[in-house]
């Protein structure tokens, strides 16, 4: 799967060939496109010259469908792909610097490289009022160091914030960015200098324009469902289950629980509204299991802010934890495991008292593997001493006992993905 699982595979030789070729390419396109030339660069403000812009998104969508087309054929993992983490205020602001700049200037810092390649004077003196701007900024970085850092997003994208999947924002992104180039080249004829002659629009661009949303719609329409990812990775992750390597024990979860400075264990319940306001784990979150696939981007967050993260997914049984922990793996969540056999072995284990007191009852077995196997003499919910142990006054005697009955499964493996990267 792509990209390559080492890049040094290619030697250094290899390697050096293949980012000088990148490099004449990008050149190559930037100097065609006129990104070069100052005239053609600051017209965009001035609503006189369209090609810039056009070149740009043009790029952008075409990245944009041969990468997400990609991810949904299975041919790239997506997840260790570098994105820029978004600080959102010191990027608005400057954004808004780099736009006056250009303006100004006639440049921006890549199309001042390509421009005094081709000996151009005022790319020259560009580039070199570059070099004393970072000079400066390195130089008086401590005088604003807090807001250069405030407003950390992280690895923030348009399905981020839409709470959409990538299909659907190939798509539309699409439609947006042909919406751009019609009006922006009706508003380049209808500002443009009346000694300049009209922009013409080519023939073919119409049915270029349909092919590539036919496209991008294609992109939708393949976008897989979290069981077709799961096929993709079943091949590895499944004998895991079968080998019960990540069912772990009550014993151990417990034990991991009270970890609370080594380890950050995020509970989550995904049984229906009945069953957990009957019982339920203090301190879990209940996100029933149709609600799951939404909070997977807040899960990888998460993880991204405390590594040392371990999800445990619960339910009555193992049946519906084992779907949402298929789910998990298919996003590449990590750090998830199963409670193994559920709360009923929960109970089982930790519930001496609530049963000896008559608060929580053995039911008769009436063949639902995945029901609870207990009844309850109300809906407390956590109430139950069985449902904290932090309230009982002898947790440090109960984690003492069973802290040698139980095989250890939880491992915990940092995320992936790449450690840097961007453009610039």
């Amino acid at each position: 799967m792509f990209p390559l699982a080492s890049i040094n595979a290619l030697g250094k030789v290899g390697l050096a060939i293949v980012e000088i070729l990148i490099g004449i390419g990008f050149a190559f396109g930037l100097e065609i496109s006129g990104f070069s030339n100052s005239y053609v660069l600051t017209g965009q403000f001035y609503f006189r010259n369209g090609r810039v812009i056009k070149a740009m998104f043009t790029a952008i969508v075409v990245a944009m469908i041969l990468i997400f087309g990609s991810v949904a054929l299975g041919l790239l993992d997506y997840e260790v792909i570098w994105v820029d983490p978004t600080y959102l205020w010191p990027g608005v602001v400057g954004g808004a610097l780099m736009g006056i700049g250009i303006i100004i200037g006639g440049y921006c810092p890549g199309t001042s490289l390509v421009s005094s390649t081709a000996l151009k004077k005022d790319a020259w003196f560009f580039v070199l009022g570059g070099l004393v701007g970072t000079f400066l900024f390195s130089e008086t970085e401590r005088l604003f160091h807090y807001f250069y850092n405030s407003s950390f997003y992280g690895r923030l994208t348009l399905m981020d914030i839409f709470h959409a999947n990538a299909g659907t924002v190939v798509f539309w992104m699409t439609v947006a960015a042909l919406a751009l180039f019609w009006v922006n080249e009706w508003a380049v004829n209808k500002l443009r200098r009346e000694d300049s002659e009209p922009a013409a629009t080519p023939r073919w661009a119409p049915i270029a324009s349909v092919v590539v949303l036919l496209v991008a719609a294609g992109v939708w329409a393949i976008w897989p469902t979290w069981q077709q990812r799961w096929n993709q990775v079943a091949d590895t992750q499944a004998p895991l289950l079968q080998q019960r390597q990540v069912q772990a024990s009550p014993q151990e979860v417990a034990t991991t629980m009270n970890k609370t400075k080594q380890l950050n264990t995020v509970i989550v319940d995904v049984r229906d509204d009945y069953d957990y306001n009957l019982f339920h784990l203090r301190w879990s979150r209940h996100i029933p299991l149709a609600n799951l696939e939404s909070a997977i981007p807040e899960f990888k967050k998460i993880v991204k802010e405390t590594p040392t993260t371990v999800f445990i997914v619960v339910s009555d049984d193992e049946g519906k934890a084992t779907e949402a922990w298929k789910m998990l793996e298919a996003y590449k969540v990590p750090n998830a495991y199963i409670l193994g056999g559920g709360l009923n072995d929960w109970i089982k284990v930790f519930g001496e008292e609530d049963l000896a007191e008559g608060k929580i009852m053995e039911a008769k077995a009436n063949g639902n593997v995945e029901a609870l196997h207990y009844y309850f003499e109300a809906a407390l919910g956590s109430r139950y001493r069985a449902a904290d142990m932090y309230a009982d006054p002898e947790n440090e005697e109960v984690l003492e006992k069973i802290k040698d009955q139980f095989v250890p499964k939880i491992k915990v493996k940092g995320p992936t993905g790449p450690a840097g990267g961007g453009c610039g």
